[in-house]
């Protein structure tokens, strides 16, 4: 097992401090980390520094030159011959197949641990031309730490697999195994009980017996990779806390040793992935996973039922994307539920986490032999009184979006969620649980993205601002926002890492990208350039929950990036309102030169304005570096575009962000703090597109 990274969202925000006990549905954590000075992301070489040396000459737009056959190994090369002679894994690396970029992301290793925000990801096209790369492995002098694996080694005759730890041990003989191994003697060494005892804390909630908590092995002690788990903790679930070490940089670029959890919480919607310092137990970083047949549905182009009707759609999934249909997994394992190998829905009233038992609606059988489920819809009742059409709702959407996105590169090798990977890359196991009308709240709804081969975590709420309440579940830009989290979050830095949006611009994104896919999937032919689109309006009782509608009118919604730099924009929700607007310029801009249709399954996706910019969108997102900036996420989708189209409609795309001033000049200092952020603003376009009447 390896301890990573999940991220979890939610669609509303607000910074609370969180409760004493951990009865509330969600626990409201400002998620934070170090921002790193030395972090970079260039998609140039004139943007290098000096130390390229003849590099910077090689022209066009290449960094590097490497092998065709094997652009993998060229990325490596590139890596080792000009970034860096550090110690690294490969974390992930897949070719996506319509432009045939290949994207390898690595993760830095020291001593054998890795550092949690030491990542390098680096694009290769087609020909072995290294295009792109972030880098922010930690460049500086360290200082070797006694680490538990090290202990645990010296400590492997006395052990079992699956025994028991003594912490004790790790106390009283610290000191002899200091000399032993030749390190510094920490400030003090605290064991893993005590630093989630402080990160509970952290949370404002006490852990009644600490003492009660075991450390266990969960494999072989002699190998050279070891994991733990803690039991017997009042925080989870099953009471198992998953550890590991690692090191992570500081904001002084320093590097610290810290304990690192998932903490899936017990009583609340969160799922931590956290950082806690192993000598002084101040908490370090913390990211929040979770953000905020035939069926009758509401299909794609309705969003909800003040749109329109449902339909009964026969057989609506995409069969590259699912080629065994949504009710099966395997040829020989079927399903007459809202069961399949993309999504398990599921009624969640009862707020149980055993989500395997939750109740799920029974297609039936019509006189061909085919499955239909077909479930009574009547919105004067009370949701609960509707649940069975909420849940076959909430199943086709996930499929949809599912299937959608495949055909847009979120497949199985770039980390999608599903059952059966059918041999075609990644990891298995991990088709998302999708509970509706779920009993730990209202007014909300959130997503859970851990690693790829873990379950992503969907819950939908029912919104009591009207009378009677109505049902997120009958919202699809609910569900595809919450889906695009976990979306964004294994496509940006690779789909073994979920850290990557947790906080600043980056959590800001995370949430612009759920509001831009969910507008895109509510166009229709007779939309045009002054149309207007709010989010949320239907569960909401008619009002959008956000600032402004997505317009291309800067009097109907004058949002620009100088905008984030006040308190209102703070929060992760205020900034993807922003950089969903944009995103939404873009898209108005090529809709201008290039109709829309309503085929999102077409194989010429350049030639119309939503299934491009679609595409754009998601290739930028493989392309940026872990925790980018708005500057960062715009180079990314301009250079998507010079990959896809050549440059077709790269001034359409600057156009577009300069006019909520994010033009070649703009700038910003700390990026990715919570907190005072400064930003230059840029209207102007670059020389070439200076004098484009297009």
């Amino acid at each position: 097992m390896k301890i990573t990274k999940t991220q979890s969202y939610s669609l509303v925000a607000a910074m609370f401090a969180v409760a004493s006990t951990v009865s509330a549905h969600r626990a409201r954590v400002q998620p934070f980390g170090p921002e790193l000075a030395h972090k970079e992301y260039l998609t140039h070489p004139s943007l290098a520094t000096s130390s390229w040396g003849s590099f910077a000459g090689r022209g066009n737009d290449v960094f590097f030159t490497g092998s065709a056959a094997n652009p993998q190994q060229a990325a490596l090369d590139f890596v080792e011959q000009h970034l860096t002679d550090s110690d690294y894994i490969v974390k992930n690396a897949y070719t996506s197949k319509h432009n045939g970029v290949t994207h390898v992301y690595l993760r830095q290793r020291i001593d054998g641990l890795e550092v949690v925000n030491g990542d390098i990801n680096v694009n290769v096209d087609k020909h072995g031309n290294v295009i792109s790369y972030g880098d922010s492995f930690y460049k500086g002098s360290r200082q070797k730490s006694l680490t538990i694996k090290e202990w645990i080694k010296k400590e492997a005759e006395s052990f079992q697999e699956g025994r028991q730890l003594d912490f004790g041990r790790w106390r009283h003989r610290i000191h002899r195994y200091q000399e032993e191994s030749d390190v510094p003697e920490p400030k003090a060494a605290i064991s893993p009980q005590d630093a989630l005892v402080s990160f509970a804390r952290y949370l404002n909630v006490e852990i009644p017996r600490p003492e009660d908590m075991d450390i266990v092995s969960i494999n072989s002690l002699r190998s050279d990779k070891v994991d733990i788990v803690m039991t017997n903790c009042p925080l989870t679930a099953d009471g198992k806390v998953p550890v590991t070490q690692a090191y992570i940089q500081n904001a002084d670029g320093e590097l610290e040793l810290v304990y690192d959890f998932q903490v899936e919480m017990k009583d609340t919607d969160n799922w931590f992935h956290a950082q806690v310092n192993a000598e002084t137990g101040k908490i370090v970083q913390v990211v929040d996973w979770v953000a905020d047949a035939s069926y009758n549905v509401f299909p794609m182009g309705i969003n909800d039922p003040e749109e329109g009707e449902r339909k009964l759609l026969k057989d609506p999934h995409h069969p590259p994307a699912s080629p065994l249909g949504w009710n099966r997994q395997a040829q020989n394992k079927n399903f007459t539920t809202t069961v399949g190998n993309n999504v398990y829905a599921g009624d969640n009233r009862r707020n149980g986490n055993d989500w395997q038992n939750n109740p799920k609606p029974e297609g039936k059988l019509d006189k061909d032999g085919e499955l239909v489920f077909d479930f009574k819809l009547d919105l004067e009742r009370d949701p609960s009184s509707y649940i069975n059409a909420a849940v076959t709702n909430l199943f086709y959407w996930n499929n949809q979006v599912h299937d959608v996105f495949h055909h847009y590169g979120f497949d199985e090798e770039s980390g999608n969620f599903q059952e059966n990977n059918f041999g075609r890359g990644g990891l298995d196991n991990d088709a998302v649980i999708a509970n509706a009308q779920d009993g730990s709240g209202y007014n909300n709804a959130n997503f859970a993205t851990p690693p790829d081969g873990q379950h992503g975590k969907m819950r939908m709420y029912v919104w009591d601002i009207t009378d009677p309440a109505r049902d997120g579940d009958l919202e699809s830009g609910i569900i595809i926002h919450e889906y695009a989290h976990g979306i964004s979050t294994r496509l940006t830095g690779g789909p073994a890492n979920s850290g990557c949006l947790g906080w600043g611009e980056a959590g800001g994104m995370g949430e612009g990208w759920g509001d831009f896919f969910a507008t895109m999937f509510r166009q229709k032919k007779h939309h045009n350039y002054e149309s207007e689109f709010g989010m949320g309006s239907y569960a909401n009782g008619g009002q959008g929950i956000r600032r402004f509608p997505y317009s291309t009118s800067l009097t109907v919604n004058p949002e620009t990036f100088k905008v984030m730099d006040g308190p209102a924009y703070w929060g992760v929700h205020a900034k993807g309102e922003v950089w969903a607007e944009m995103l939404f310029e873009v898209y108005q801009n090529l809709h201008l030169r290039l109709p829309f249709t309503e085929d999102w399954y077409t194989n010429d996706k350049t030639k119309y304005a939503n299934t491009l910019v679609l595409q754009l969108v998601v290739d930028g997102l493989k392309l940026q570096p872990c925790t980018p900036s708005f500057i960062q996420a715009r180079d990314a989708i301009i250079q998507a575009e010079k990959v896809l189209t050549d440059g077709k409609y790269h001034c359409d795309i600057w156009k577009a962000f300069s006019k909520r001033g994010l033009g070649p000049k703009a700038k910003v200092v700390g990026a990715n703090s919570p907190f005072g952020s400064i930003r230059t603003e840029s209207f102007d376009l670059p020389k070439a597109c200076s004098n484009d009447d297009e």
